[in-house]
C-alpha cells in the first residue's frame, strides 16, 4: 500500500530516495541545445541545396518536419524540472528502483539477482560536470541511472556488484 500525507496526496517514491545532483539540469539543458543546434544545420543544409525552394513540397515536409522537432525540443527544455524534481533512484536490500515522472509515472524495480553487469559511462559533457551515468544490464535488459556525482556512481556501482553477487549466492544456497 503506498505511503500517505494526507488523503489529497498520494506519494509512490519513497522519501529515502536519492535525487540527482543540481548539475543534472544544466547537462539535459546543454544536450536538447545541441540536438537542436544539429537539426538546425541539417536543414538549412538542406534549404540551401534545395536553394529554399519554398514552392517544393519536400522542402514544405522537411521545413514542417523542423518544426515539429524545434517544438519538441522546446517541450523537453520546458520539462527539465519536472523531469528533475521527480527522477529518483533507491538501493534496497534485495533491489535497485529508478523512479521518474510523476503524472506519467515509470518505476524500475531491478531484482539484484538478475543483474549480470554494471558499467559507468561518461560522455564529453557529464565529464565537465563530473557526473556519470550507471548503467545495470541484465539478461533481457538495460537500465540507466543517468547523471549523478562521479564518486556516488562508482560506489554505487560497487555496491550493486557486491549486492548482486550476494544475492545469487543466496539464491544459489537455497
Amino acid at each position: 500500500m503506498p505511503n500517505v500525507k494526507n488523503r489529497d496526496q498520494i506519494v509512490m517514491i519513497p522519501k529515502n530516495a536519492q535525487s540527482l545532483p543540481k548539475a543534472a539540469k544544466k547537462v539535459w539543458l546543454i544536450e536538447d541545445a545541441i540536438s537542436f543546434l544539429v537539426l538546425l544545420i541539417i536543414v538549412v543544409a538542406i534549404n540551401i541545396f534545395l536553394k529554399f525552394d519554398w514552392h517544393s513540397t519536400l522542402l514544405s515536409w522537411i521545413n514542417g518536419l523542423f518544426g515539429v522537432a524545434l517544438a519538441m525540443t522546446l517541450g523537453y527544455v520546458m520539462l527539465i524540472p519536472y523531469r528533475y524534481r521527480f527522477y529518483k533512484y533507491l538501493l534496497h536490500q534485495n533491489a535497485v528502483s529508478i523512479y521518474k515522472g510523476f503524472f506519467l509515472r515509470r518505476t524500475k524495480t531491478i531484482p539484484l539477482n538478475r543483474i549480470q553487469n554494471v558499467d559507468t559511462s561518461q560522455g564529453p559533457i557529464l565529464k565537465i560536470f563530473h557526473l556519470q551515468n550507471v548503467v545495470i544490464v541484465t539478461a533481457a535488459h538495460e537500465f540507466k541511472i543517468e547523471t549523478i556525482n562521479e564518486d556516488v556512481a562508482q560506489y554505487l556501482r560497487d555496491q550493486l556488484i557486491m549486492a548482486a553477487r550476494q544475492a545469487r549466492e543466496v539464491a544459489i544456497d537455497d
